[in-house]
């Protein structure tokens, strides 16, 4: 059997021997886990390279390693001690600084991860789907509105599929407030949302004084070692603070109100950190969503009081999603009492008693049959495990290859959040009011 053969018929064999996905309530994709009878270690695993191994890349890589039925065969990174730092998680691997290479030797792989600065997301992905590879990509999707929209044509034309790293997508405690919005209407009709993400830092990463052994900048672009270790500090690789955070939360804004934004306008700037960085150090944003819902967005770096969070207000409550593991239901004064309300554990936060959130109960009396509040949300995992969606998001990625499905959180629905920042990003540089057309959206 000639090569092309048989790796047609191992893929063929991974997506007939699956087992049928879960699912999440009002339809949302539920990470995936292998039916009972069907032990991964009965399976060929699912071989994947790795491309990007520094702090998140590394970070993907460890929880990546533990889903079952799969095996990482190939690292690539440009700088070499990421390369040593993701060897010391996947072990005996081969390794690359150059994932075309990796492309073209490893042509067993069934899939390829993408961690690495954001102006490679789009290279690198669409030739990995060219090359015939199932692809996970870090957010946010791409660096421009135009690579976007060739990521998801690439996309089409393969037949290959793209999941992208909005791991809010595949956390328990999300798709449970999801539920309470849309099935429950605890808020009520939602009518505006603030999210932040606040830090006091300057987000720039030490620099060696020495140029490691090894390292070809010229090959990938970078000016000097500066640019490569802190490219999220640049406009030639990154989007700053709206790509690299506000992404993350504009698409949970997107996928609850099940919408894109009809307008945008902000401010931002390089006001504190005057230290050669190109990207703003705060930025301050208003969108204007269907029905009249308004979202206030801001992100700085100057004082971390706030942390993060999503705010979800309605003319019945408000909902509040902090740091991705604890969520509260404030209900307003003159919002009817919901039927479990007096059963469910309460906490207060900023002097008020909110509803915690508890991704494992349910406010189904029946069920709940007397139990108390419950565990905590995203059980034993996730308290193991602050990351544990990571895990989720990668595990239902590689069930996705093994049978064949559309991930939940593909290149299409990554698309409408990556323009709703990057839009964002050119409404406070030209100091104006944009408006989302229709074409932004259009492939």
């Amino acid at each position: 059997m000639d090569g092309d053969r048989k790796t047609l018929s191992r893929r063929e064999f991974l997506r007939e021997s699956a087992a049928a996905a879960a699912a999440f309530s009002m339809g949302v994709a539920a990470p995936a886990r292998a039916a009972e009878e069907t032990k991964p270690a009965d399976l060929e695993p699912i071989l994947y390279g790795f491309v990007g191994t520094g702090n998140q890349g590394r970070r993907l890589l460890s929880r990546a390693v533990r889903v079952p039925g799969t095996r990482v065969v190939a690292l690539c990174d440009i700088y070499p001690p990421n390369l040593e730092e993701g060897m010391k998680i996947a072990k005996d691997v081969r390794t690359y600084q150059d994932y075309r290479e990796m492309l073209e030797k490893e042509r067993d792989l069934d899939a390829v991860l993408v961690a690495t600065p954001l102006h490679w997301h789009a290279p690198i992905t669409i030739d990995a789907l060219r090359a015939g590879k199932h692809v996970f990509c870090e957010k946010t999707l791409a660096r421009t509105v135009e690579e976007c929209k060739e990521i998801v044509r690439a996309s089409r034309e393969t037949g290959k599929f793209v999941q992208v790293g909005h791991q809010r997508r595949y956390n328990p405690l999300y798709e449970h407030a999801l539920k309470l919005i849309k099935k429950d209407g605890v808020l009520g009709r939602i009518t505006h949302i603030r999210a932040l993400w606040h830090r006091n830092g300057s987000w720039r990463r030490a620099v060696p004084e020495e140029m490691p052994p090894g390292t070809n900048l010229a090959l990938w672009g970078y000016e000097d070692l500066e640019h490569l270790i802190n490219w999220r500090l640049y406009r030639k690789s990154s989007g700053g603070l709206m790509t690299e955070l506000a992404s993350h939360q504009l698409d949970v804004v997107n996928w609850f109100l099940e919408a894109t934004p009809l307008s945008v306008m902000g401010l931002g700037g390089i006001d504190y950190w005057e230290d050669g960085r190109e990207v703003y150090d705060n930025v301050s944003v208003l969108y204007e969503y269907p029905n009249g819902v308004k979202v206030v967005y801001t992100s700085i770096t100057t004082n971390a009081y706030d942390d993060y969070y999503e705010q979800f207000m309605g003319d019945e409550g408000t909902l509040l999603l902090t740091k991705e593991t604890q969520g509260l239901l404030f209900r307003e004064v003159r919002a009817e009492k919901l039927a479990w309300e007096r059963f469910a554990h309460k906490d207060k936060s900023r002097g008020k008693e909110g509803i915690v959130l508890d991704a494992q109960a349910t406010p189904d009396k029946k069920k709940r049959r007397g139990r108390g509040a419950g565990k905590q949300v995203g059980g034993k995992e996730a308290q193991k495990d602050p990351f544990y969606p990571y895990y989720l998001e990668l595990e239902d990625f590689f069930a996705c290859v093994r049978e064949g499905r559309k991930p939940f959180c593909d290149a299409e629905a990554a698309m409408r959040s990556a323009v709703t920042v990057l839009m964002a990003n050119e409404a406070i540089k030209r100091d104006t009011k944009i408006e989302f057309t229709e074409d932004l959206f259009a492939v």
